[in-house]
């Protein structure tokens, strides 16, 4: 079995557990940003979301998609408090596009979650160039939250919520290689990525020290979505059976994702890296400074902010 198939299955991945805290608020009059919103637990949570009257703005690559899940949220709202936008997180052209229509769509940005992710089959080139889960689980939502945070500041008490994974206790930086041109694997590009979302989310929690805005990483737990949708042969039949018979359902990861959102637990806590239902410890490469200000240099000079 792979290193990756080993962490799947649960060797770094506490079986299932159910959350010990339902959160929900009335949030009329807030606004929403939301990536991944169009399976699985960000699917989950985005209803959720519209049932407590959020207005929503749920960014996705596919319009179509997209839509179907705009209209459900109207739907159980019961009046159009939902959008769709167009964004494509592999392209920095398409999230620099997404955040300057939701600049000019929302007054105000009460609470951000960066969901969206994946796992390739193969390696692959991003539209700018950049290895795909780098691009898509790290530089793409790093892209977007920057461009949104002033009017995150603006709208505080506000919060940012990135999606991680426990596959970051695998990663390394590979600063001499952080396309992974001579050594790629999935294992290897996904933990890295992951890894560097908790680093920039270390840093952004400092720099936003005294403005109201917290940022924190989730790792949801083992849970059901499409991560594994992109595997091939025998492993697309494995991942199908691990996800059904040992991953807890979206609901689970919904709930974890409400929780760290909006619950009062989480008021005024940031930087942290929240691992299913309490505060825990990063890969130790995110507890040393020079490494996270280090790869938050380098996130700022690929974007180009």
């Amino acid at each position: 079995m792979s290193k990756l198939a080993r962490a799947t299955a649960g060797a770094f991945i506490p079986g299932r557990r159910t959350p010990v805290t339902t959160v929900r608020r009335d949030l009329e009059g807030k606004t929403v940003v939301f990536t991944g919103g169009t399976d699985g637990m960000g699917l989950v949570a985005v209803r959720l979301l519209a049932e407590m009257n959020a207005t929503l703005c749920v960014l996705g690559r596919n319009p179509e998609k997209t839509e179907r899940v705009v209209d459900a949220a109207n739907r159980l709202a019961g009046e159009a408090r939902a959008f769709g936008v167009a964004c494509d997180l592999a392209s920095l052209a398409s999230v620099r596009a997404c955040a300057a229509t939701l600049l000019e769509s929302c007054s105000r940005i009460d609470l951000l979650v960066n969901c969206a992710g994946m796992t390739p089959w193969e390696r692959k080139l991003s539209a700018d160039g950049f290895e795909m889960s780098w691009a898509v689980n790290h530089l793409g939502h790093f892209l977007l939250t920057v461009l949104l945070l002033d009017r995150l500041k603006r709208s505080a008490p506000a919060r940012v919520v990135n999606l991680s994974s426990a596959m970051e206790r695998l990663g390394h930086i590979h600063f001499d290689d952080l396309q992974l041109e001579r050594n790629w694997s999935r294992t290897r590009s996904y933990a890295q990525a992951k890894l560097a979302m908790n680093m920039t989310t270390i840093a952004l929690a400092r720099r936003l020290e005294g403005t109201g805005v917290t940022v924190n990483a989730l790792n949801p737990g083992f849970i059901r979505t499409a991560l594994l949708r992109d595997f091939r042969g025998p492993m697309r039949v494995w991942g199908r059976v691990v996800m059904q018979r040992i991953a807890s359902p979206p609901e689970v990861g919904a709930e974890r994702i409400i929780r760290v959102a909006l619950s009062p637990e989480y008021e005024g806590v940031t930087g942290r890296y929240i691992y299913e239902d309490e505060v825990g410890l990063p890969n130790a490469e995110a507890l040393d400074d020079d490494i996270v200000e280090r790869v938050w240099s380098l996130s700022r000079e690929a974007v180009g902010t």
